[in-house]
């Protein structure tokens, strides 16, 4: 029985790749499916081989098996000698089959030339002595022009309510040509209109939107979208401390090092001052540190707190998830209490209606994330903590002393109100010790891949240079490479289209920023792609597909995209809709949220 199936076997696999004439190979992808089969059919081969020689007999089928396995064998060294040569021609190497599989013979036809490649760490060793070559070993030469000026840095460091922004924003209305760097879309909104408002014209950009005033020689901008070809006077870099964030600290970092202006102020925690100050003198700029007070004192209540019956007037209620607030907003709509919410995802102009309501006194109170720690200034008497653990990505954990100062520091708005007061529903003693704690100082700051030095590596897909960067190994104690692991599985999805578009594109497409996590986002990010690849001009407009305001928030998002993706992409889009429906759907969403006791139900 063995034997009549051993022969079959072997007379299958002689007429699929030894008697009919083969076509030729027409790339390298199709060479490695045709060395993928080889190496299948080898394995199935040696088996059935294996089988037989504990049978030990029919020593003539044996020897025929043994032949046509070696044939194969040669076969697939054939094939992967064509894919040696494309690897040779593409990393300029002179790779040789017989170093590879020479003494690892086994290992080689069960896996092929490419995975015994990559085993081996060549490619690794070339990627990293080019990058050795392109990567200077401080960050700071990676900024010729900024090297060739003498810059003076004033950084302000204290807590909130201290005044720092506020100084800062002064110094800039002052520059004939200056700058602001702000963390989000909101804050950037709110010193473009705060500058035009007192005579001062002012453009804006940030990822979603730009606007520009032919008059206007100072710019409100959200950081990664810092200008480091002109020059300015002045720049302001607010929250300073976020130099220290693993995925978005390197816009920081190129700022500081970067920015082409004469005098730049940072506003910035007291825990950020050490390395900033670090980085500045590395630049050989000169450097001034200003420390800020509190406004108003900050206190912890000693009286314990019940949600509902303690609410007042005037407080803001912190959870850590966007669910929580909706709930706790519909909690408090049930007693007849009114509230502004505030989260993440909240389209930036919904949220300026929440807090609007809020400073108008049309609502009494606030239930936020901790989105309201950043630059955010409400007239809040009491911060109450309703969490104080949060997910960060990876798992819940406890709330760091300086995300607690963040936040507590909302409560007590000077002029409104003098003292600030800050409470919890669980761990308040945890919350007191960390309030009242030193920060330790942030240890590094974080550095991302510079577009140049991708793209300018001569050789390897996009994945492989990225991942090449990141084995990288940094040669200035102080630095760390930023978290680029959303990129890279952004491209696992996207893999099938290094082969269909150019790198430069794929690139671009894979730095968009958006939450690839959403499905409907992803599917409209891939169906642009193929728009790419069709060589359009023009990319359709998304249509709302959910209902309730989880698909209005879905919606405004896909609007956002729909625009950064003409705009990286330079394609025509309508500008004159986008705005129209982001204003429509902002309003929606701001007009459900004012249904407090509906809107947990309509998520």
């Amino acid at each position: 029985m063995l034997t009549a199936k051993l022969a079959l076997r072997i007379e299958q696999l002689e007429t699929q790749f030894l008697l009919k004439e083969e076509k030729a190979l027409q790339d390298v992808n199709q060479a490695v499916k045709r060395e993928n089969a080889l190496s299948v059919a080898i394995q199935s081969l040696s088996t059935w081989i294996s089988q037989l020689k504990k049978q030990g007999t029919d020593e003539e089928l044996l020897a025929k098996g043994l032949e046509v396995r070696e044939q194969l064998k040669e076969k697939m060294r054939a094939v992967s000698a064509v894919i040696l040569e494309s690897v040779n021609e593409q990393y300029q190497t002179e790779f040789s089959l017989i170093q590879f599989i020479e003494g690892q013979e086994g290992a080689y036809y069960t896996n092929g030339i490419l995975n015994i490649l990559h085993r081996s760490g060549k490619i690794h060793e070339l990627f990293q002595k080019l990058l050795a070559d392109i990567i200077p070993i401080h960050p700071k030469d990676e900024y010729p022009l900024a090297r060739q000026m003498k810059r003076k840095f004033v950084i302000h460091a204290g807590p909130t309510n201290s005044g720092k922004t506020y100084e800062s924003i002064e110094a800039l209305k002052d520059g004939e040509k200056g700058i602001y760097l702000s963390p989000l879309r909101l804050l950037a909104l709110e010193i473009y209109e705060k500058l035009n408002a007192e005579g001062v014209p002012c453009s804006l950009l940030t990822g979603e939107e730009e606007i520009r005033d032919s008059h206007a020689r100072h710019w409100a901008c959200t950081i990664e979208k810092a200008d480091y070809h002109q020059l300015f006077d002045v720049a302001v870099i607010d929250e300073g401390q976020m130099i220290g964030d693993s995925q978005r600290g390197f816009a920081w970092t190129r700022a500081i090092l970067g920015i082409l202006a004469k005098k730049i102020h940072i506003c910035c925690s007291i825990n950020a001052v050490t390395l900033i100050k670090r980085l500045i003198m590395d630049c050989e700029d000169d450097v001034e540190v200003i420390y800020h007070e509190r406004q108003t004192p900050l206190i912890i209540q000693d009286e314990s707190f019940s949600f509902p019956k303690d609410v007042k007037v005037g407080d803001a209620f912190i959870v850590f998830s966007r669910k929580k607030v909706l709930q706790v907003a519909a909690d408090l709509g049930k007693y007849n209490i009114t509230s502004s919410v505030i989260y993440g995802n909240l389209p930036p102009e919904t949220r300026r209606k929440q807090v609007n309501l809020f400073l108008n006194r049309e609502t009494e109170v606030v239930v936020s994330t901790d989105a309201i720690g950043m630059g955010m200034n409400l007239p809040i008497q009491r911060i109450v903590f309703l969490e104080t653990e949060k997910y960060d990505g990876s798992g819940v954990r406890e709330l760091n002393s300086q995300e607690i100062k963040q936040i507590a520091g909302r409560a007590g708005r000077k002029g409104i109100y003098e003292i600030g007061f800050v409470n919890a529903l669980k761990a308040k003693k945890n919350i007191a010790t960390k309030l009242i704690s030193s920060d330790g100082d942030i240890e590094a700051a974080f550095i991302a891949p510079h577009d140049e030095t991708i793209l300018g590596l001569p050789f390897g897909s996009l994945k492989e240079r990225l991942k090449a960067w990141m084995n990288h190994e940094i040669r200035t104690a102080y630095f760390r490479l930023a978290d680029i692991s959303e990129i890279l599985e952004l491209l696992d999805l996207a893999s099938g289209y290094e082969s269909v578009i150019p790198i430069e594109v794929l690139y671009k497409a894979v730095t968009i920023p958006f939450d690839y996590k959403e499905r409907e986002l992803l599917k409209q990010w891939f169906f642009y792609i193929d728009c790419l690849k069709m060589q359009r001009n023009r990319l359709p407009k998304p249509r709302r597909r959910k209902h309730g305001l989880t698909g209005l928030e879905i919606y405004y998002r896909a609007i956002g995209l729909y625009y950064s993706f003409s705009r990286v992409f330079q394609l025509e889009f309508d500008l004159r809709w986008i705005k129209k429906e982001r204003a429509k759907t902002a309003e929606e969403i701001h007009q459900l949220l004012k249904e407090q006791n509906k809107v947990f139900e309509l998520i």
